[in-house]
C-alpha cells in the first residue's frame, strides 16, 4: 500500500468525521512521518521555521488521534496504517462515510453510584439527542473517559471510592481531559464546597433532586460555552500560523532584497488631493544597494515624504517617466549615466505598474558597453 492511498484513507475519516481537510504543510508532515524523514526537511521544503512545523504536527497527531480512536505519532503513523490490507481500508471508508453521526447534540458521562440517578438523567438526555455514557464508580469513570473523552461529565460528589473533587482533579490534571466542562451533582443535605469545587476546576453544580429543564438548560449552556472556546482556540491558532507565514515571507522577502546585486524599490504615488495628479513619489520597499545610489541609507528613503528631488538629481526625465507608467501601465525600460566622484556610471532603469504606483529596478551595466546603443540614454 502507498502513500497516497493512505492519505485518501486519512482525508476520508477525517471528512466522516465532520473534521476540517488537511492542509498542504500537513499532509507534507504525513509524507514526511511515512517516509521516516525530520521535520527539519520538511520546514525547509516549505520555507517555514522548524518550530512551526513541530506545533503543527503536534496538532495534527492529536486530530489523527481523535479521529482514529487511537494513539498516533509520527514514530507508529507508517505501522498502524500499513497493518491494514486494502480492502479493509475501502471497507472502513465506505462505512464512515455513510454511517450517521452517533449524536446531534453531544456526548455527556454520568457519574454517580446511584442507579436511579443513573437511568433518570440517561433516559431524559437521549431524548434530547444526546448520546449519554454512564459509570456507577469513580476509578470506571476515569478509565473510560480517559479513553474516549466526552462533551461534558456530569459527575456526583460522594462516592465510596473517590469522591467528587478527587475524580475533577484527576481529570484536570490530565491534559487529554482537562477542557472538559464539569458539573457537579449534589444533594441538598449532602456539604458542597462551591469555592473549593470552582478552584479545581468545576464549571457548574446541579442540586438533587435532580430538576430536568434545569439540568438541560445548564448542560446546553456549558457546551455553548465550550463550543465558543474550541472557536476561538482554532481561530488563534489559525493567526498564529498566519502571522508565522507572514513572519517567514517578510524573512525571505527581506533575503532576496539584501542579497539582490540590483537596486529594488516600490514606490507609492503621491497625488494632489484636488487635481488627483501625481506630484511624487515614497518607498514602501528599498533594498540597500537602491538607497546606495542616492547616498542614502534605507532608513532615510522611507522616512522621506517624496523622492522627486532624488530622481532629479540623476535625470531630469525619469520622474516623468515613472508618472507614464502608473497613469498607463505601460512599463519603461531606459538607460542613463551618472556622474558621481568624477567617474561616469552607466545604470540600466526599469519600472512597471504596481498598484498606485510601480516597482522599480536599477542596475549598474557600465561593464557592459554594447548595451549602451541599444538602450534608450536618457
Amino acid at each position: 500500500m502507498n502513500f497516497e492511498e493512505i492519505l485518501e484513507f486519512v482525508e476520508a475519516t477525517l471528512e466522516a468525521k465532520a473534521e476540517k481537510p488537511l492542509t498542504s504543510p500537513e499532509k507534507e508532515i504525513l509524507k514526511a512521518a511515512w517516509d521516516n524523514e525530520t521535520y527539519s526537511s520538511v520546514a525547509d521544503s516549505l520555507y517555514l521555521s522548524v518550530g512551526y512545523i513541530k506545533d503543527l504536527a503536534s496538532l495534527l497527531w492529536q486530530r489523527l488521534s481523535d479521529a482514529f480512536g487511537e494513539k498516533i505519532t509520527k514514530n507508529n503513523f507508517r505501522w498502524l496504517l500499513e497493518a491494514q490490507s486494502a480492502q479493509t481500508l475501502n471497507e472502513t471508508i465506505e462505512n464512515m462515510v455513510f454511517s450517521q453521526p452517533e449524536s446531534r447534540e453531544g456526548n455527556i458521562f454520568v457519574v454517580d453510584d446511584v442507579t436511579e440517578n443513573v437511568f433518570l438523567l440517561t433516559q431524559f438526555l437521549t431524548k434530547q439527542g444526546y448520546k449519554v455514557r454512564m459509570a456507577k464508580s469513580a476509578k470506571m469513570a476515569l478509565k473510560a473517559i480517559s479513553h474516549h473523552p466526552p462533551d461534558l461529565i456530569l459527575l456526583d460528589i460522594l462516592m465510596p471510592d473517590m469522591n467528587g473533587y478527587e475524580v475533577c482533579q484527576a481529570l484536570k490534571c490530565d491534559e487529554t481531559t482537562s477542557e472538559i466542562p464539569v458539573i457537579f451533582l449534589s444533594a441538598l443535605e449532602e456539604p458542597l464546597d462551591k469555592v473549593k469545587a470552582f478552584n479545581i476546576g468545576a464549571a457548574d453544580y446541579i442540586s438533587k433532586p435532580i430538576q430536568l429543564e434545569e439540568t438541560l438548560a445548564r448542560i446546553q449552556t456549558q457546551l455553548t460555552i465550550q463550543k465558543q472556546k474550541c472557536l476561538l482556540k482554532k481561530q488563534i491558532e489559525q493567526h498564529q500560523q498566519t502571522v508565522e507565514i507572514l513572519y517567514q515571507s517578510r524573512a525571505l522577502l527581506a533575503n532576496v532584497l539584501n542579497s539582490s546585486k540590483d537596486g529594488i524599490s516600490a514606490l507609492q504615488a503621491l497625488r494632489d488631493p484636488l487635481s488627483e495628479e501625481i506630484k511624487d513619489f515614497r518607498c514602501l520597499v528599498v533594498n540597500p544597494i537602491f538607497a546606495k545610489l542616492f547616498d542614502r541609507s534605507r532608513e532615510e528613503l522611507m522616512s522621506e515624504l517624496g523622492l522627486k528631488n532624488c530622481f532629479f538629481k540623476v535625470s531630469s526625465t525619469l520622474f516623468t517617466y515613472l508618472v507614464r507608467v502608473v497613469e498607463t501601465g505601460q512599463s519603461m525600460e531606459t538607460g542613463f549615466y551618472w556622474k558621481k566622484n568624477n567617474q561616469q556610471t552607466l545604470y540600466y532603469f526599469s519600472a512597471v505598474k504596481f498598484g498606485d504606483g510601480c516597482l522599480v529596478t536599477v542596475r549598474n551595466i557600465t561593464h557592459l558597453n554594447f548595451l549602451d546603443s541599444q538602450l534608450n540614454v536618457v
